[in-house]
Protein backbone atom coordinates (compact mmCIF):
# COMPACT_ATOMS: atom_id res chain seq x y z
CA UNK A 1 0.00 0.00 0.00
CA UNK A 2 1.61 3.04 -1.26
CA UNK A 3 0.90 5.93 1.21
CA UNK A 4 -1.31 8.84 -0.56
CA UNK A 5 1.95 11.84 -0.28
CA UNK A 6 4.17 9.26 -1.97
CA UNK A 7 1.87 8.33 -4.37
CA UNK A 8 0.85 11.83 -5.14
CA UNK A 9 4.57 12.55 -6.13
CA UNK A 10 4.91 9.26 -8.28
CA UNK A 11 1.94 11.16 -9.91
CA UNK A 12 3.30 14.10 -10.51
CA UNK A 13 6.91 12.45 -11.37
CA UNK A 14 4.66 10.55 -14.25
CA UNK A 15 3.33 14.02 -15.98
CA UNK A 16 6.88 15.20 -15.68
CA UNK A 17 8.16 12.36 -17.33
CA UNK A 18 4.82 12.84 -20.34
CA UNK A 19 5.99 16.15 -20.69
CA UNK A 20 9.51 15.49 -21.63
CA UNK A 21 10.43 15.69 -25.36
CA UNK A 22 11.85 12.41 -24.89
CA UNK A 23 8.48 10.93 -24.22
CA UNK A 24 6.38 12.90 -26.87
CA UNK A 25 8.85 11.63 -29.31
CA UNK A 26 8.65 7.93 -28.64
CA UNK A 27 4.60 8.38 -28.95
CA UNK A 28 5.05 9.65 -32.43
CA UNK A 29 7.29 7.49 -33.52
CA UNK A 30 5.23 4.71 -32.20
CA UNK A 31 2.12 5.93 -33.76
CA UNK A 32 4.31 6.52 -37.18
CA UNK A 33 5.49 2.77 -37.02
CA UNK A 34 2.03 1.80 -36.15
CA UNK A 35 0.61 3.37 -39.37
CA UNK A 36 3.40 1.94 -41.55
CA UNK A 37 1.49 -0.83 -43.10
CA UNK A 38 4.69 -2.46 -44.78
CA UNK A 39 6.94 -2.53 -41.40
CA UNK A 40 3.62 -4.03 -39.47
CA UNK A 41 3.85 -6.97 -42.47
CA UNK A 42 7.38 -7.50 -41.70
CA UNK A 43 7.10 -7.09 -37.88
CA UNK A 44 5.03 -10.25 -38.53
CA UNK A 45 6.78 -12.01 -40.81
CA UNK A 46 10.06 -11.55 -38.73
CA UNK A 47 7.86 -12.77 -35.35
CA UNK A 48 6.86 -15.65 -37.12
CA UNK A 49 9.92 -16.77 -38.42
CA UNK A 50 11.67 -15.89 -35.33
CA UNK A 51 9.07 -18.01 -33.66
CA UNK A 52 10.10 -21.22 -35.90
CA UNK A 53 13.92 -20.35 -35.45
CA UNK A 54 13.49 -20.78 -31.46
CA UNK A 55 11.09 -23.86 -32.25
CA UNK A 56 13.99 -25.89 -33.69
CA UNK A 57 16.89 -24.84 -32.01
CA UNK A 58 14.89 -25.71 -28.79
CA UNK A 59 14.73 -29.45 -30.59
CA UNK A 60 18.79 -28.81 -31.53
CA UNK A 61 18.02 -28.02 -35.34
CA UNK A 62 20.03 -25.27 -36.72
CA UNK A 63 17.80 -24.01 -39.98
CA UNK A 64 20.26 -21.67 -42.01
CA UNK A 65 17.72 -21.35 -44.48
CA UNK A 66 15.25 -19.88 -41.47
CA UNK A 67 18.25 -17.85 -40.19
CA UNK A 68 18.93 -15.81 -43.48
CA UNK A 69 15.20 -15.19 -44.01
CA UNK A 70 15.26 -14.11 -40.34
CA UNK A 71 18.20 -11.70 -41.31
CA UNK A 72 16.75 -10.20 -44.82
CA UNK A 73 13.48 -9.84 -42.80
CA UNK A 74 15.65 -8.02 -40.27
CA UNK A 75 17.72 -5.96 -43.22
CA UNK A 76 14.37 -4.58 -44.64
CA UNK A 77 12.71 -3.63 -41.21
CA UNK A 78 16.50 -1.69 -40.93
CA UNK A 79 16.16 0.08 -43.53
CA UNK A 80 12.50 1.61 -42.64
CA UNK A 81 12.45 4.92 -41.34
CA UNK A 82 9.42 3.94 -38.87
CA UNK A 83 11.40 1.75 -37.26
CA UNK A 84 14.49 3.44 -36.94
CA UNK A 85 12.87 6.42 -35.60
CA UNK A 86 10.93 4.14 -33.05
CA UNK A 87 13.98 2.00 -31.94
CA UNK A 88 15.95 5.59 -31.30
CA UNK A 89 12.96 7.12 -29.39
CA UNK A 90 12.61 3.71 -27.35
CA UNK A 91 15.96 4.12 -26.46
CA UNK A 92 15.60 7.53 -25.65
CA UNK A 93 12.90 7.36 -23.09
CA UNK A 94 14.39 4.81 -21.88
CA UNK A 95 17.78 6.23 -21.23
CA UNK A 96 15.72 9.04 -19.59
CA UNK A 97 13.40 6.44 -17.27
CA UNK A 98 16.81 5.14 -16.34
CA UNK A 99 18.52 8.53 -15.43
CA UNK A 100 15.08 9.53 -13.44
CA UNK A 101 15.91 6.11 -11.71
CA UNK A 102 19.29 6.16 -10.70
CA UNK A 103 18.32 10.11 -9.15
CA UNK A 104 16.15 8.33 -6.88
CA UNK A 105 18.39 5.67 -5.93
CA UNK A 106 21.19 8.18 -5.13
CA UNK A 107 18.64 10.24 -3.14
CA UNK A 108 17.46 7.12 -1.09
CA UNK A 109 20.94 5.26 -0.99
CA UNK A 110 19.38 2.30 -2.64
CA UNK A 111 19.71 1.08 -5.95
CA UNK A 112 16.47 -0.53 -6.90
CA UNK A 113 17.30 -1.69 -10.24
CA UNK A 114 20.27 -3.61 -9.20
CA UNK A 115 18.80 -6.94 -8.93
CA UNK A 116 17.87 -6.30 -12.78
CA UNK A 117 20.80 -6.78 -13.59
CA UNK A 118 22.09 -8.97 -11.79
Amino acid sequence: MVLDFVEEKALALATAIRETDEYKDFLDKEDELKRDEAAQELLCQFQEKQREFVSKQVNGEVDQDLLSELTEIQAQLNKRESVTGFLESYNNLINLLSEVGEIISKQIEFDFGEAYRT
